[in-house]
């Protein structure tokens, strides 16, 4: 599955990558030089079913079809998007795959799946609909945007792979289970909530009138999980292991804490028992078997070197 962007003003074409930055930065895949937009203006990311454009925060506003972007969008070919007033079109080729069939005279590139142990992150914004019911578009655009852009620099410094944005949450995981990743995991996880806290102080105004707090609730596991390209032009993390993630970063609700690490997590970074509490046994929601929780209370000093 392939993807461009055509300017309408001068019809120049872009091809977009896994993942594609728009604004004015000369660091950006599709650059658009103009004072009016932002630095990183929007991202345009590739995830299994298509390609998803979300605006980073920017000050004057990503629009997809007339429709100001406040959450990540899923594109349709021939979709038209607005940054400060310079038009792009989407363009895509080639369907979804759903399943991948290889006989043995297909001839075509067959996708190599691996099958080890990895670290897992999963963060979600809590409260999410109900600061989209009762923040402005423009916004929650900001407040989510700015959330999204600092998710993937977060992951990129800890060199984590973001697998994919759901709404309002992210998956990301590391391919080594050694000291190293599972310190940044956790180092990851602290920039996370650290972020929610920076977007909080710059909107403060926002969020006292609307009676709302910017949290996020992240949990860390590790486990054997299967991962490679799954479907044509895509590469993603699949396996229980995965969907348990989800689960224990649903109980930091119900425990009151923000980071979660599973008891096999701690089994694979011993020094997390002087900085994680037991909180024992736990029932996650479709999982018969219960699964080991601590809650982290401080975490490790970064790597200055």
């Amino acid at each position: 599955m392939k993807a461009i962007l055509t300017s309408v003003e001068n019809g120049e074409v872009s091809d977009l990558q896994g993942v594609s930055f728009l604004g004015r930065s000369n660091e950006c895949n599709v650059l658009v030089d103009d004072p009016k937009v932002s630095r990183r203006h929007a991202m345009i990311r590739q995830q299994d079913d298509g390609f998803w454009m979300f605006d980073l925060g920017s000050f004057n506003g990503s629009y997809l079809n007339g429709s100001r972007v406040t959450a990540a969008k899923l594109l349709k070919d021939g979709d038209i998007l607005d940054i400060a007033d310079h038009e792009f079109r989407f363009g895509q080729t080639g369907v979804v795959a759903t399943e991948e069939v290889v006989s043995e005279t297909d001839r075509s590139t067959v996708a190599l799946i691996r099958s080890k142990s990895v670290v897992i992150l999963v963060s979600d914004i809590q409260g999410f609909t109900a600061l989209s019911e009762q923040l402005s578009p423009d916004d929650l655009a900001q407040v989510i945007g700015s959330w999204y852009a600092d998710c993937e620099l977060i992951m990129d410094k800890y060199g984590a792979t973001v697998d994919k944005f759901i709404g309002d949450c992210v998956l990301a995981y590391w391919t080594e289970v050694n000291e190293t990743t599972l310190t940044n995991s956790i180092l990851a996880a602290k920039d996370l909530v650290d972020s929610c806290n920076k977007i909080y102080d710059q909107k403060k105004e926002v969020f006292d009138s609307a009676g709302k707090t910017f949290g996020v609730g992240v949990a860390v596991h590790t486990g054997r999980v299967a991962y490679g390209g799954m479907s044509s032009g895509e590469f993603t993390l699949v396996g229980d292991h995965v969907n348990l993630t989800f689960r224990i970063e649903s109980l930091t609700r119900e425990v009151g804490k923000e980071v979660l690490v599973s008891g096999d997590f701690v089994e694979a970074a011993p020094f997390m028992r002087d900085l994680a509490e037991d909180l024992g046994i736990q029932q996650v929601k479709g999982r018969v078997v219960p699964v080991e929780i601590w809650g982290v209370h401080t975490f490790p000093e970064p790597d200055q070197g």
